[in-house]
């Protein structure tokens, strides 16, 4: 083979160039037919040696596919050059090595698309080489044919969207038949089913097959019905041919991995729903069909037969009208009089579809509460007809279900968003590194192909001395140009082993060989250490010089003219400034272009890190270094040529007059320089093993030098770089602004610039900016002309002095300068609207330009940091955002075709005339409806669609919520939350380069700088008066090297300074006469400086009594020193003292000497110990718990303050007592506090300024009711701050605490992102207001209905009209800004809208016109576009805030300790944490009695709780058949099998508790059981008598379905759902403080409604059950709300100002109180409470999945305890050491290890104690380690480990590990032994034979006595450590007894051993 190779190399003239594309023949097909025979013989082989040898060999790694060669992917980099035009659209063999044995080929098309085909018939009939298969392949592979697919699919969904299809059925069959078409094409090219690659193998087709297969059946078999719905699927193929687009396959990729990562969520999803709507079958079946019936008596009398009564309650005329629910419990909705409350009559609630009454209509309303859709009407539908406390069932479901199951789903959305992400962002960068790859190989060539081509120009002049040259360009350039695909693949023809170099990678050097013919012969030559190239797998094959390749030296003369020559960052270039330096030659530039496999990850790292550390050094040193390794030889293609170069020129000087002027000038544009060439004296290159990392220079400066020089001198430069093609924006600025200006514009540029660029003028821009924002927020409907006028100038004026600061700002940084900047292109855009606005005021239509002023606001951002963060993160997203929304309008666009194709006959049919808003009549109407879906609406249409077209509509609207909001939706928050993650490490890295540029904050620090100079001066004066005085340090900070004295200087490090001031305003310190500083600091510093002298500024006040010095960044920061001359102290830092401060502060100390003594004298003595006897009662528990009580007792009082208040006087006087009391006590612990703590402690905890607020607001309260002034309206308002009180509460309740700690650092960032969504909506505001000021009213009769347009015009209409009816405006509306932003919260919330949205649509064009149905129908597309950016992404920010701020938190928390290990330390460390917390349960020790073992073996087997899950599970499916109004038979039926349940469930318990005796009651699900079984007997047999049971025994039978959790753990595939729950196990705490807050805020907010809403008369959403009424009432109200539900309603309610009467008794609401109310609940329940519980929900899923796939949960611990159990029945924690084999093979994965066991355990070295037993929690951490494979875990902390490690009885003796090695020397001892007896006659001839097997580790070994003469020996060594003794049993026990004297000695012997760890064993 070898020399086969060797000829092919020697014959160039024969070969043809090798190529990775060949065309597919008929011998190609027999090729691959012939290795798929020797692969089955060679494995019938394989299986058949298998067979014969028991010996297990590795199996051959198995080929995967190439995924970068997978169909749909674009050709790879590498093999573009290799891809030639005749290729385009032939069959050609498999370019991937995985398909070689397969009978597949591959069809590349013109766009280099791979597409894969079988290589089989098609049909049966069509082989590859079939002309008509061939015809159809180029067709489908051709681009024009998937874009001419493409264009029929959008125009056939335009169709879709008409009403009436264009032309009728005809279009319909011409679509058809172009998708008829385009499945032949596609199934002639490609079989159809049997193989892979075939037509119906993918599932794209099996979607086309469908639509295709529908259309003809519809179409023929015309009775199918309407399929045309169907039909749209077909838009679902848009999602494919996205998929080619990057941004849109990471959101498509996200999408689908995510449905799939669904499934476990879906499964435990449905369990939860089945579950909630089993408990409310059982609770509310039949419930919500109670009425408020008229009384019978009345209407028939006292005697009615059974028909009067059936007819009477029949008809609906007898209901109380609004069909209002009731209830007869005590809490339950009243009937209005004359109305009695009957139970389970009539229908159910919204057309009978909202009910409880069997499984289907249960679990439709437990799906309803999960996504909390309208949930609020069926809370209070239930709560009217059942009483308030079945509030608790709906809290159950909104808090689990709700809140954590849709959570789930948004955090799984997130992950497969974010692994996409990643997934995308690898596959990018291996993309990157193979391009850069392919550019390093093409580095050197552009010269060498400029070479080619002048010789190619002068061949025809002297063709025979040029030829030979000619060939070895071209080997050059072949060498240089080999791509890294030809390197990598191994499908080429095999090497011979000696081309290899030792790290496989072939080489083949080019090097000069002396050759007879011509002493300039370069031939290829077998590898030597040189300096040399990799060369090509694929046989080398020299070309013919005729076949010279034009096309390789066109791609590389572009190559040249796009890239640089080489990548300047690896080369080992001189400085941009050195003089002598040399310029690099062709070795130093071929350094960096070596393609090898290394030179990337090289040039990454070290490089990088290279550049990093360099700094600059001497150019000498840099000549020396470069100079002092002389060149070995010219290895390289380069040095080639420059041999090359010579040759040809002494043979042109001899030919002179043959070498044209041309040749010659064209030799020097290619700027090979021959004569520097030749001379390599100064072309010196390191070796590379000496490249000093050093000599990188500096990349910046070089370029710029590059990019000067080459403008002057091109020709030169391009010797080492070719220079990049200039972009189009700097040809521009080179044409249009390169001149020279004249001087004199010059100076004026420069005046402009020095005034428009000053940080005042930008303060002023703001102001202005502010002020403009202000005049178009004041337009509101009814302003008179004037105002109108006066706003109208006014922007004008602003319009102005933003055109003035543009035209300066151009003027002084000249235009292109100036257009640099994107915010001044933003400023002149909006500049050129304005005016243009202006232009065109009269043009109707166009005042929508007016809204583009508004963008100015967000110029802020220039100088506001959070505004500039989110507008960064916008603008980041907004690439991906625009994807998500082309994927969002897909979406809906596929539903909302769907739907109308489904739907719209059956709304025109069954509504005829009065069609509801929301239908599907159009396409507009259904993408409304769907896009309501999407926002969380989706039950009301589904009714109104139920109603039209039966129950088809249920499965629709479901999977568009699913796939809509579900899933497309929280990718929007995926987007978000990752964003922010990034966001903030990008903030953090940009905040010192962002700082210079805020100018706004300089312009402020001006000023301030003003004040400090001022402050200084006034302060030099005074101390100057008193400078006779000797200085005294009256601050020092606590190393006392800092200070200031009396005399104005200063302490700096130890040195008194002087401060000067400068021009600019800055105060600096500069040091005094030395003489001066010895004397008196060293006298006042009480400790010598250590710290070296550094330059130090004074930049704050200073004062008489504080300075505060800050270093430069040299420097650490100095501690801050307040004005007492104490440090100031972190509050984290603070330690709890025993004692409390001392009286008086430092500064009474040293400025008021008379102070000192008074502290010292009997009186202060006295008092401070009373202050330490407070101090300790004030600390004391009990203390703490009595004012607990007080609070809670205080927090009671206030809520019996209702209003039924006044009918109770007696509690209104006790409760009036009780406060006084309250406030008597809140006051006297607020004085202990004062004494035992001092004030400063007091005052500086913001906790204590809480409780003092408080206490003072009481005692004004209390002051105001002694002197009788309580009436007046503040003093009844700061009545109200009572209510606070319950706030006291959290800071003594560490749980909160740690709750409300963690919000309150969140409210900055969470207050910035309010201030960016309130400027967000300003925007939407304004343009509200200017689209619908004034156009909300409408004339109404007095039933409140609008009036049909066609009988009133307009207003004048209205009020003449003879029905007296009102002209009146919405409630919500957008006559000014403020009531925008009111009825933007309601459109953001989703609560109200749809009236918002209907009197938008209905609005006339002009004020005071009656409003008619959607004639402004575009301006629903306003409020889409809000949502989309005001509600979707404004809304998100919050929680992307909060799980931000959660993050950090959590960083900080895991403090210093996890910051210290690495990663896999980290892990080991959680482990450790983890086993800590669990320990070995004494198991049920097991009877010794006949019945009671075997019952006891019988439960405690797995197979007997498999089975009574199964009867649970059968359970539960027999109580969902239940159903209202069943027959007798079904109901008699179900009897039956509900005992026979009750009897198994009885005969189970009766078993366990035989087996397990008294220790069944230990486990807490049996002891639940046994409450179950008994109650369920106790209801059979007392039927009759517990009808009024509080809860039902089946009730409690749903509750046991949760022991499915133990089942779960059984099944090895449910580890998905285990995850799932395991994570909300762990976020339980977290999720309990959350709820306790959100009830602690409740709380707080249901006081404040009593106080401020008690009286308001009950209309909108407030009615005898929700109102503010009682606290129950109010608390019950508010609970719907935090979810943002039916807020609209209660609004509505209490904001009632008209429809009210003030007397006898107010009940009139107030509006602004109100909204203030409402709108501040909103915010702080429904957007931060919650989405703390959204975060902490999202991080404990991430953390839960983090564990799962790193391995080791807490479940894992949890089961091996389980085994443990079996093992150590009495839980000693303790096993022997001959059990530890059997149970590690006993555990499950992954601690498990099976048998043979033996040395894994002896490695573990897992420590044995006395008695040789082991500990269970060295084995856990053994495995633990073991598992995660961290050995090392050194750097954790000893006392971490000895907290996770429980104190030990035993004293540790050996290890296995220890034990081997004994074994191991006894078994060297006892051979020495042997072999002793042996040589002195011991044994019999054959002992050589007996072979003794060691003793296990395991055997115990027991001592022996020894004889004087050893044991004297024996005490000696056990002195030295590690020396053990082991006894030797004597050998000849085994063998017959011996006859000579040795017999009388004892047998056996003690040997020392030394047993260090690698120590050879000695005897």
């Amino acid at each position: 083979m070898e020399n086969t190779d060797r000829t092919a190399a020697e014959e160039p003239e024969e070969a043809e160039e090798f190529t990775p594309f060949r065309p597919f023949t008929r011998n190609s097909l027999f090729n691959i037919e012939r290795r798929i025979a020797e692969e089955a013989a060679a494995k019938a082989a394989e299986e058949a040696a298998a067979e014969s040898d028991d010996e297990d060999e590795p199996t051959p790694e198995e080929i995967k596919p190439n995924p970068k060669l997978m169909i749909g992917r674009k050709l790879p980099l590498t093999l573009e050059d290799y891809f030639l035009p005749e290729h385009v659209g032939k069959p050609l063999e498999d370019i991937d090595e995985f398909y070689q044995n397969k009978k597949t080929f591959v069809v590349i098309g013109k766009d280099k698309m791979i597409f894969r085909f079988s290589a089989t018939n098609g049909f049966f009939l069509l082989s590859p080489f079939n002309p008509v298969r061939r015809a159809a392949m180029y067709i489908l592979t051709h681009p024009i044919f998937s874009l001419m697919v493409i264009l029929t699919i959008i125009v056939n969904c335009i169709f879709m969207t008409f009403t009436e299809t264009p032309g009728g059925d005809i279009t319909e069959y011409v679509f058809t038949g172009i998708y008829t078409v385009e499945s032949l094409v596609k199934m002639t090219a490609r079989g159809f089913v049997l193989q892979p690659f075939t037509y119906l193998r993918d599932p794209w087709n099996w979607l086309d097959f469908g639509v295709i297969a529908i259309a003809y059946m519809t179409t023929f078999i015309p009775q199918l019905g309407n399929l045309s719905a169907l039909r749209t699927f077909r838009v679902l193929r848009a999602l494919k041919t996205v998929a080619v687009v990057p941004g849109l396959k990471t959101i498509v990729g996200a999408l689908l991995e995510a449905v799939i990562r669904l499934r476990d969520v879906g499964i435990l999803t449905s369990f939860m729903l089945s579950i909630f709507a089993l408990i409310g079958m059982q609770l509310y079946q039949g419930i919500l069909r109670n009425k408020c019936l008229r009384n019978i008596t009345e209407a028939l009398g006292p005697n009615v037969t059974d028909m009067e009564w059936g007819n009477f309650t029949s008809d609906t005329n007898n209901y109380a009208p609004g069909d209002i629910m009731c209830g007869n419990a005590s809490s339950a909705g009243k009937c209005p009089d004359g109305f009695t409350c009957i139970e389970r009559i009539g229908i159910n609630p919204n057309f009978g579809y909202t009910s409880f009454d069997n499984f289907g209509w249960a679990m439709l309303c437990a799906f309803r509460l999960m996504t909390q859709d309208y949930w609020e009407n069926l809370y209070m539908l239930i709560i009217r007809a059942a009483g308030l406390y079945q509030a608790l069932y709906f809290m159950l479901v909104i808090l689990l279900g709700s809140f954590y199951l849709v959570n789930l789903i948004l955090a799984i959305v997130a992950m497969s968003y974010s692994d996409q992400q990643k997934a995308d962002k690898s596959d990018a960068e291996d993309e990157k590194l193979e391009k850069e790859f392919a550019e390093e190989n093409l580095r050197a060539a552009p010269g060498l192909a400029e070479l080619a081509q002048t010789f190619r120009f002068h061949a025809p002049v002297f063709p025979n001395k040029i030829e030979h040259m000619m060939e070895e360009i071209e080997d050059a350039m072949h060498e240089l140009t080999k791509s890294p695909s030809m390197q990598s693949n191994t499908s080429g023809p095999p090497f011979s082993p000696d081309s290899k170099t030792e790290d496989g990678v072939d080489r083949i050097s080019v090097q000069s060989e002396k050759n007879g013919a011509d002493p300039h012969h370069l031939s290829v030559a077998s590898p030597t250490a040189s300096f040399s190239l990799p060369g090509s797998p694929y046989v080398r094959r020299r070309r013919k010089p005729s076949k010279i390749s034009l096309k390789i030296a066109k791609q590389l003369r572009n190559q040249a003219e796009k890239q640089p020559l080489v990548h300047l960052e690896s080369l080992n270039l001189p400085y941009a400034d050195d003089s002598n330096a040399v310029t690099p030659c062709s070795d130093d530039i071929h350094l960096c272009a070596l393609p090898s496999k290394f030179s990337i990850l090289a040039r990454h790292a070290s490089l990088r890190r290279a550049l990093e550390e360099s700094s600059r050094r001497n150019s000498n040193t840099s000549q020396t270094s470069r100079s002092s390794h002389p060149r070995l030889s010219p290895h390289s293609p380069t040095d080639k040529m420059s041999m090359l170069m010579e040759a040809f020129e002494k043979r042109s000087k001899a030919n002179n007059q043959l070498m044209p002027d041309a040749c010659m000038d064209k030799l020097d544009e290619t700027g090979y320089d021959i004569n520097k060439r030749s001379k390599g004296s100064l072309c010196r290159t390191p070796r590379a093993s000496n490249v000093d990392p050093k000599d990188v220079m500096v990349l910046r400066e070089l370029i710029d030098h590059v990019e000067t020089a080459s403008r002057g001198n091109r020709a030169l430069s391009a010797s080492v770089f070719s220079v990049e093609k200039e972009p189009f924006k700097d040809k521009l600025h080179r044409l249009l602004c390169s001149w020279d200006t004249p001087a004199w514009f010059k100076q004026i540029q420069s005046w402009v610039g020095f005034i428009i660029l000053d940080a005042f003028v930008d303060l002023f821009i703001t102001l202005c900016i502010l002020a403009n924002t202000g005049f178009m927020a004041a337009d509101m409907h009814g302003l008179t002309p004037e105002a109108i006028h006066t706003l109208e100038t006014g922007n004008r004026v602003f319009s102005y002095i933003f055109a003035t600061e543009a035209f300066f700002k151009i003027i002084a940084l000249g235009l292109i300068q100036y257009m640099k900047d994107g915010w001044n292109i933003f400023d002149f855009f909006i500049v050129s609207l304005s005016f243009a606005e202006m232009l065109l005021e009269g043009v109707k239509g166009l005042s929508v330009l007016r809204t583009f002023r508004l963008l100015r606001v967000f110029k802020l951002a220039k100088s506001w940091q959070t505004l500039n963060m989110l507008i960064g993160i916008v603008a980041r997203t907004i690439g991906a955002l625009g994807n998500l929304t082309f994927v969002l309008g897909i979406v809906i666009f596929i539903f909302a075709v769907m739907g109308q194709q489904l739907f719209s006959g059956n709304y025109t049919e069954h509504y005829k005339d009065n069609l509801p808003r929301w239908n599907f009549k159009d396409f507009l109407h259904s993408f409304m409806i769907v896009f309501r879906v999407l926002c969380g609406e989706w039950i009301e249409s589904m009714w109104n669609c139920i109603q039209a077209a039966s129950y088809v509509c249920i499965p629709f609207f479901l999977l568009t919520y699913i796939i809509g909001n579900l899933v497309v939706l929280n990718l929007f928050l995926a987007l978000l939350i990752s964003s922010f993650g990034t966001e903030n490490l990008a903030g953090d890295a940009g905040e010192d380069e962002a700082e210079p540029t805020n100018k706004l904050a300089e312009a402020f620090n001006r000023f301030s700088r003003f004040g400090n100079w001022v402050k200084v001066h006034m302060i030099v004066l005074v101390k100057r008066t008193r400078e006779r005085k000797r200085p005294l340090p009256i601050s020092m900070d606590t190393n006392g090297k800092n200070g200031a004295l009396l005399d104005g200087s200063v302490i700096v490090n130890g040195n008194v300074c002087e401060l000067t001031l400068e021009e600019n305003g800055h105060v600096t310190p500069t040091t005094k006469q030395p003489e001066r500083t010895g004397d008196i600091v060293d006298g006042m510093l009480t400790e010598p400086s250590t710290r070296t002298q550094s330059r130090a500024s004074v930049r704050s006040t200073m004062s008489d009594t504080e300075s505060t010095i800050s270093e430069d960044s040299e420097t650490k920061s100095l501690k801050k020193v307040d004005a007492t001359g104490e440090p100031e102290t972190n509050p984290a830092d603070v330690i709890e003292t025993e004692e409390p401060d001392p009286c008086l502060c430092n500064i009474c100390r040293t400025k008021i000497p008379c102070c000192m003594p008074l502290e010292h004298s009997r009186f202060g003595q006295v008092w401070f110990a009373g202050r330490k006897k407070a101090f300790a009662l004030v600390q004391h528990k009990y203390f703490e718990t009595f004012i607990i009580v007080m609070i809670l007792a205080s927090s009671l009082a206030l809520a019996c303050e209702d209003i039924y208040l006044d009918d109770r006087p007696m509690l209104k006087r006790v409760l009036s007592y009780m406060d006084e009391v309250f406030t008597v006590v809140f006051f006297l612990e607020m004085i202990l506090k004062w004494y035992a703590f001092g004030f400063k402690y007091y005052f500086t905890d913001a906790w204590c300024w809480l409780d003092f607020i408080i206490v003072s607001v009481s005692l004004i309260m209390l002051a105001a009711n002694i002197f009788d002034i309580g009436d007046a309206a503040s003093l009844k308002a700061m009545r109200t701050l009572r209510a606070l009180r319950p706030l006291r509460a959290v800071s003594r309740w560490e749980g909160m605490k740690v709750v409300v700690n963690s919000l309150v650092k969140a409210i900055p960032s969470i207050f910035n992102v309010m201030l960016v969504c309130l400027v967000f909506w300003l925007i939407f505001g304004i343009v509200g207001v200017q689209f619908f000021a004034g156009k909300f009213f409408k004339c109404v009769d007095e039933n409140n209905t609008r009036i049909a347009a066609s009988v009133v015009k307009n207003k004048s209409d209205c009020l003449n009209h003879p029905n007296n009816y009102t002209w009146e405006n919405s409630a919500i509306n957008f006559d000014n800004v403020l009531n925008a932003y009111l009825a933007l919260l309601q459109v953001a919330t989703y609560k109200g809208w749809t009236d918002i949205i209907q009197n938008a649509v209905d609005s006339p064009t002009k004020v005071d016109i009656q409003p008619d149905n959607e004639i402004n129908s575009m301006m629903y597309l306003f409020f889409v576009l809000f949502i989309i950016l005001g509600s979707f992404f404004t809304l998100n920010l919050f929680i992307g805030v909060i799980i931000d701020n959660f993050n950090r938190q959590k960083k900080k928390a895991g403090g210093s300790l996890e910051m210290l290990m690495t990663e896999d330390q980290k892990k080991y460390y959680k482990a450790m944490k983890r086993m800590a917390a669990k320990s070995p349960i004494k198991a049920v020790p097991r009877p010794d009695w006949f019945p009671g073992n075997v019952l006891f073996d019988l439960t405690t087997t797995q197979k007997f709780d498999i089975f009574i899950m199964v009867i649970i599970l059968l359970n539960m499916l027999t109580m969902t058949m239940e159903h209202h109004e069943q027959s007798k038979e079904f109901t008699a039926a179900l009897f039956w099998v509900n005992l026979v349940f009750i009897i198994i469930f009885t005969a189970e318990c009766v078993i366990k508790l035989i087996g397990l005796r008294q220790f069944y009651f230990k486990i807490p699900w049996n002891v639940f059981d046994f409450v179950v079984v008994i109650s369920s007997i106790l209801a059979l047999a007392l039927d009759d008598y517990l009808e009024d049971l509080p809860i039902s025994p089946t009730l409690l039978r749903v509750v046991r379905v949760f022991r499915v959790g133990r089942v779960l753990r059984l099944v090895k595939s449910a580890k998905g759902i285990r995850t799932l729950l395991f994570s909300l196990a762990v976020s339980l705490p977290a999720l309990f403080n959350i709820g306790l807050l959100l009830f602690l805020v409740i709380f707080i907010y249901a006081i404040f409604g009593m106080n401020f809403f008690k009286d308001v008369k009950l209309i909108g959403g407030l009615d005898d059950v929700f109102n503010f009424q009682t606290l129950m009432q109010s608390m019950i109200t508010l609970f719907q709300m935090c979810t943002s539900a039916g807020w609209d309603g209660v609004l509505k309610g209490i904001m009632n100002e008209d429809d009210c009467e003030k007397l006898p008794k107010n009940n009139c609401g107030s509006y602004g109180l109100a909204v203030l109310y409402l709108v501040t609940y909103l915010v702080i329940s429904f957007l931060v409470v919650v989405n703390m519980y959204i975060a902490v929900i999202l991080e404990n899923f991430s953390q839960a999945t983090e564990d799962v796939q790193q391995g080791l949960t807490p479940d894992d611990f949890d089961m091996f305890y389980e085994v443990w159990e079996k093992f150590d029945p009495d839980a000693t924690q303790y096993i022997s050491l001959d059990q530890l084999s059997d149970f590690v093979d006993f555990l499950d994965e992954p601690l498990k290890l099976p048998k043979p066991n033996y040395f894994l355990l002896v490695k573990l070295d897992i420590p044995i104690y006395e008695g040789d037993r082991l500990y269970c929690r060295d084995i856990l951490d053994a495995l633990t380690k073991n598992f995660l494979g961290t050995a090392d875990t050194g750097d954790i902390p000893e006392d971490a480990k000895k907290d996770l490690k429980k104190k030990i009885e035993y004293e540790v003796v050996s290890s296995t590990l220890q034990r081997q090695k004994e074994h191991y020397a006894a078994k060297i001892i006892q051979k020495a032994y042997r072999n002793y007896r042996n040589a002195h006659g011991g044994f019999n001839g054959d002992s050589g034979d007996i072979k003794l097997d060691p003793p296990a580790y395991n055997e115990i070994i027991v001592e022996i006595p020894m004889d004087e003469e050893n044991a004297s020996d024996t005490k000696n060594a056990s002195e030295h450590k590690k020396v053990e003794s082991i006894e030797m049993q004597n050998v000849d026990s085994n063998i017959g007894s011996r006859g000579n004297e040795e017999d009388s000695r004892p047998c056996h012997t003690i040997v020392e051993v030394d047993l260090k760890p690698d120590s050879d064993v000695v005897a």
